[in-house]
């Protein structure tokens, strides 16, 4: 009789265990990995790639779907900056914003924005040579450029928007699935040749009264492209405050603009090397991101 009890407790077993692989086989099926590359370059950040099945909703905007931050249902969109000469034209679409001669801004959601303060961490190790503390300098000062223009006047007072900054060693890896609670700023290998830099923005669902920015990463080629920290434009380089500044717009929760009436503005979506007009915001700039907050 025990002989037989314990068979049966094998066979129950058993077949409990294939349920369980048959029924994970259908949760990764139905819920694609949106992991960041698996190839670690030398300076340690991980590859960035955008993930197979994100959808292309408008010429370098990637849908990267849903997923959880502390409980809360979130949307995540990967924003990628090419150079200027891979697309002669590029639709509007999420982020395509309000473009004309009054009205050059747009948003990444309707409503979304920080509403709360959070850290930031920049592991500003590169493979050009650009000195390390100058590259943490510029990315903190940029922020402060956004933060200046949110009352609507660039006048020096500044509201504390994305919180404060530190510098790391450590690895960092973009979040392409799901947030990790860190927002991360790093140099690596974009997969994407023509890819400057490469922006996540995660934000929650719901009505734009309390739509909510919770996450953002940033990645910025330094395989593909050179860079340059120097006071005017270097040809065959781009500018870091100019790509910079730009990418922070993002963060802020502004979109891109591709009217050609908006061209001069920081969010216009094109780029080049040795440019440098983004490295200030204009009037368009201004005036979305003080209406936003």
């Amino acid at each position: 009789m025990v002989k037989i009890m314990k068979i049966k407790a094998k066979v129950f077993l058993s077949v409990f265990v294939s349920l369980v692989l048959l029924s994970s086989v259908f949760v990764l099926a139905g819920k694609p990995d949106f992991s960041t590359a698996d190839v670690v370059p030398s300076n340690g950040n991980a590859v960035v790639s955008i993930p197979e099945n994100a959808v292309e909703v408008s010429q370098g905007v990637f849908d990267l779907g849903l997923g959880s931050d502390e409980g809360r249902l979130v949307q995540g969109y990967a924003f990628v900056h090419y150079k200027n000469s891979v697309n002669s034209e590029k639709p509007a679409g999420v982020g395509g914003g309000k473009n004309g001669a009054s009205a050059c801004y747009g948003y990444i959601a309707n409503g979304a924005k920080w509403r709360n303060l959070e850290s930031w961490t920049i592991n500003p190790a590169n493979s050009r040579g650009l000195d390390e503390a100058n590259v943490f300098s510029n990315l903190d000062l940029d922020i402060v450029k956004w933060e200046d223009a949110a009352d609507g006047v660039i006048d020096g007072n500044s509201l504390n928007i994305l919180g404060t900054g530190n510098s790391t060693s450590n690895t960092l890896v973009a979040d392409t699935s799901s947030t990790d609670g860190v927002n991360e700023v790093y140099f690596a290998d974009v997969s994407n040749s023509d890819a400057i830099a490469v922006t996540i923005v995660w934000y929650t669902i719901g009505s734009p009264r309390f739509k909510q920015i919770v996450e953002w990463d940033q990645v910025y080629d330094d395989v593909d492209f050179d860079w340059s920290l120097e006071a005017s434009g270097v040809a065959g380089k781009m500018d870091i405050e100019n790509i910079v500044t730009h990418e922070l717009g993002h963060t802020f929760g502004m979109g891109d603009l591709y009217d050609s009436n908006c061209a001069n503005e920081t969010m216009y979506g094109y780029a080049s090397e040795a440019e440098t007009n983004k490295r200030t915001l204009e009037s368009g700039d201004i005036e979305g991101v003080s209406k936003l907050y």
